[in-house]
């Protein structure tokens, strides 16, 4: 019997902005929050950010299980539960209440340049650096790419781009549902953080 339930992912929150190996010290900021991981959490953390082979799959906990193994990283379990007690990874299922629950709570900030489309692909977005793009995009997620940091968080910067689609007579409901949105994009958002061109941060206030 199989199941169309969509899986439970795990997504990294915060960006690495500090390495002291030599003490064994690995930088992580959340909003105005600063965590300091040994470096086998910050390994949980690094490949919670998807596959290191970059071939698209759902980033369930079973898999990157199986990826932490795979290195020898010893007590993955609880090095995955005390991220998430700390708010530094979140599981969330793209299409449940968890993945709305996820996007109130984080935004999404862009490390990268939108880098646009071509006469030759008008549909495909790309994102990375000036002749080195990391990811192509659909409209819709390029769009949400490049503005949804200016909002205070992910659900409302999909509530806004749905709103826009639909006042400027797009009828795609990938494009002007707001939930079909959000589902789209954390189904995909693998590709854009394994390579960290986007991260996921909380709204720092003050």
């Amino acid at each position: 019997m199989t199941s169309d339930a969509p899986a439970l992912q795990v997504y990294p929150i915060g960006q690495l902005i500090g390495v002291r190996a030599v003490v064994d010290q690995f930088d992580v900021r959340v909003g105005a929050g600063l965590h300091s991981l040994t470096a086998a959490d910050f390994g949980v953390w690094a490949m919670a950010h998807g596959p290191a082979d970059h071939v698209p799959r759902p980033w369930t906990p079973a898999a990157l299980a199986e990826q932490a193994a795979a290195v020898g990283l010893a007590g993955f379990p609880e090095r995955l539960a005390r991220l998430e007690a700390d708010g530094l990874v979140a599981l969330a299922a793209p299409g449940t209440p968890s993945a709305r629950e996820l996007a109130e709570r984080v935004r999404m900030v862009p490390l990268v340049v939108g880098l646009g489309n071509s006469a030759q692909a008008p549909d495909v977005y790309s994102v990375g650096l000036p002749g080195r793009p990391l990811a192509v995009l659909s409209a819709a997620a390029y769009d949400l790419f490049e503005w949804a940091h200016m909002e205070t968080s992910l659900w409302q910067a999909c509530e806004g781009a749905a709103e826009t689609a639909a006042r400027v007579g797009i009828s795609d409901a990938q494009s002007t549902d707001p939930e079909e949105l959000l589902s789209s994009l954390l189904g995909d958002l693998h590709r854009l953080l394994t390579p960290n061109a986007v991260c996921l941060d909380t709204w720092a206030v003050g």
